[in-house]
């Protein structure tokens, strides 16, 4: 009898638990508006031997009124579940994709005997594909920063989808330089079967944006690289006030799994910058570290530096830069590891923005960094406000944590020596 009395106090305990979950998490799950797919009904129309054409029901994995970046999102995944040339199962049958016609699919069976007849309805499983997505381009329009925005909205609704790896950005970009196409952005039907052996992608995404009038007119072009023709060309239109910047601010938690850089390291500003705000003889080198992490992980953020001699700019000092625009309000706080190669003074650095206008303020706290790993977690409210400049600008003091800017990991030389180098290492990177 005890022990059944057990039983229902740890069930009543487990109930309680549950139900009473952070609310954060609660939201997250009920703002999940997207359906997960792993196989698509349909009708079997004519068979002809092996030739077997089915009639594809394609669900709506979207629900509610989308934005253009989800409309976008949920054009590309119709148009390549199905690509010509690939293969898939048809219920246990393997089984080539021939020919496609809307919502009509031509399949060749590729084992000697089938049972498929007209009437029939059937499952067609579905693979991840791998999709390399070329950088938008505003071709007319003075806001260039949409094209980011769109592209890496249209990319977390594909990753989100289930339906496609994403190749690394910076793999796209070494294959075209590779083969001298970074400068003519031109992507033919040769050169789409080389990128795609390159990388491996079944896919490849271009886009273009245009301000026209009163509204932004945008174009996609689908590659597939098993035959280098374009498989589909989606428009769509949206009114310039949707795709204005502060429209486009994300919401997820920081992406800071550097062992796997498929999401193209939204945000973080890659590469080594010499003098000027490094100083006389500074530079600095930001780099993905595959070999070390946090916690036995492989992979981290790092930045190699050094401190100028003397100032060129107002300031000497080098940075790891995030300059995804986010919306925090959501969280109070940031959490993260961090190290160095000697033991040295980082400044975290928040810069946030006001609604409707263009000027900046910048928060921070200054942390002591040692040669181990280290966690670090700062409350926003602890932040501290760079008063000078914000007095100078006017604004107003408050941290609007609905629009931030930048995040910034800075070693500068009011806090250490100029002329000091060495090795910063950051991971693991999350808010709650």
């Amino acid at each position: 009898m005890r022990g059944y009395s057990n039983i229902i106090m740890f069930s009543i305990i487990t109930f309680l638990l549950v139900s009473c979950a952070p609310t954060a998490q609660k939201k997250n799950r009920k703002q999940s508006e997207m359906k997960s797919v792993f196989y698509l009904l349909a009708d079997v129309i004519t068979v002809e031997k092996n030739l077997v054409t089915m009639r594809v029901e394609k669900p709506t994995l979207f629900e509610g009124d989308l934005k253009l970046a989800l409309q976008l999102a949920q054009g590309i995944i119709d148009n390549s579940y199905f690509l010509e040339g690939k293969e898939t199962n048809l219920n246990q049958s393997r089984a080539k994709v021939i020919r496609i016609i809307g919502n009509d699919i031509l399949l060749e069976i590729l084992e000697k005997a089938h049972s498929f007849t007209p009437g029939e309805k059937v499952r067609i499983f579905l693979e991840k594909k791998i999709i390399a997505i070329k950088d938008f381009e505003v071709i007319m329009g003075r806001n260039k920063e949409v094209a980011k925005y769109v592209q890496e909205d249209v990319t977390t609704a594909l990753v989100n989808s289930g339906q496609f790896n994403v190749v690394e950005r910076l793999k796209l970009k070494s294959v075209l330089e590779e083969l001298e196409l970074s400068q003519t952005g031109v992507i033919d039907s040769k050169n789409a079967k080389q990128v795609g052996k390159l990388l491996g992608a079944d896919v490849i995404l271009t886009g273009t944006l245009a301000a026209t009038g009163e509204q932004w007119n945008v174009n996609l072009r689908m590659v597939n690289t098993e035959t280098g023709l374009i498989t589909v060309a989606i428009n769509k239109v949206a009114p310039l006030h949707e795709l204005k910047a502060e429209s486009f601010r994300n919401i997820e938690n920081i992406d800071s799994k550097f062992e796997d850089t498929t999401s193209g390291l939204a945000g973080w500003i890659i590469g080594t910058k010499f003098e000027r705000r490094t100083g006389k003889g500074g530079f600095q080198k930001v780099y993905i570290d595959d070999e070390q992490g946090a916690k036995g992980a492989k992979g981290c953020i790092a930045m190699q530096f050094k401190l100028g001699s003397e100032r060129i700019e107002k300031n000497i000092q080098t940075r790891i830069r995030n300059r995804l625009k986010r919306d925090l309000s959501n969280y109070s706080e940031i959490k993260f590891e961090i190290k160095a190669s000697k033991d040295i003074t980082v400044r975290f650095h928040l810069t946030d923005g006001e609604k409707g206008s263009a000027q900046e303020e910048n928060w921070y706290r200054l942390i002591p960094v040692t040669r181990d790993w280290k966690e670090i977690r700062i409350p926003f409210h602890s932040l501290s406000l760079a008063t000078g400049k914000a007095q100078k600008l006017g604004t107003n003091q408050i941290l609007e944590l609905k629009y931030i800017e930048k995040i910034e990991w800075i070693v500068d030389d009011h806090h250490v020596k100029p002329g000091i180098e060495g090795i910063i290492w950051l991971d693991e990177i999350s808010f709650y």
